[in-house]
């Protein structure tokens, strides 16, 4: 197996501190400790329950990368076993290799060149009054769509997708839906209660009509 590429920090432990009724994001550090270029990817024993930002991605000699790691919504028990891990993979770009996509790179990937890193999940509840107010970065990450949870027992490490462009776009287009839906009711509810209004007007125009035709025909037949 490769040597080490990266310096990974936290080394060891993902500690995830909060409510555990929002998002919690926790943040993965990655230095390359070399002077190439270096693949890196993210994955996860439960990607259900993760939203990962970057999860792939190269790495330049001497670099830093950030990985936000959410932890998405779920009624914590402390008494629940937790046993998800994360693995962090890389190895240095191949020279021929500089031109192709990340996916071909990964998949033509020599598994003696990879070199695999795993940590382990540790969740530490706190009151909301304890609860210190999220960093700018983590805020930002916490309101980024995300995969719905679900339980995950499996161990094996899978990546976790951000999600795809045309999925986002997809959901502006609902929203914007939803907001044209919603004045279209306001509209409706509008109408509704203009319609009494008119009703009785045409109501007082029908009987004026039928006075005037019921006095014409009593005129001509008297």
């Amino acid at each position: 197996m490769a040597t080490s590429l990266l310096s990974i920090s936290p080394e060891n432990h993902l500690t995830f501190r909060g409510t555990f009724d929002e998002v919690v994001t926790s943040v993965l550090t990655l230095k390359n400790i070399t002077s190439n270029r270096v693949c890196f990817k993210v994955k996860t024993t439960a990607p259900r329950r993760y939203c990962v930002r970057p999860n792939s991605g190269l790495i330049d000699g001497g670099q830093t990368v950030e990985v936000s790691i959410m932890l998405q919504p779920f009624v914590y028990d402390p008494n629940e076993r937790n046993n998800h891990k994360f693995m962090v993979q890389s190895m240095l770009l191949p020279a021929d290799k500089e031109s192709e996509s990340l996916d071909e790179i990964w998949k033509g990937a020599e598994p003696a060149s990879v070199v695999d890193k795993k940590l382990k999940c540790q969740f530490e509840y706190i009151s909301e009054a304890a609860a210190p107010a999220p960093t700018p970065a983590a805020a930002a990450a916490a309101t980024a769509p995300a995969p719905a949870p679900s339980a995950q027992t499996d161990q094996t490490f899978i990546a976790s997708h951000a999600p795809a462009p045309e999925v986002q776009k997809a959901n502006d287009k609902l929203e914007i839906l939803m907001k044209e839906n919603a004045n279209l009711k306001k509209r409706v509810a509008e109408a509704r209660q203009v319609a009494p209004a008119d009703q009785g007007y045409h109501n007082a125009a029908y009987y004026i009509i039928f006075v005037i035709i019921g006095w014409l025909i009593a005129k001509f037949v008297i």
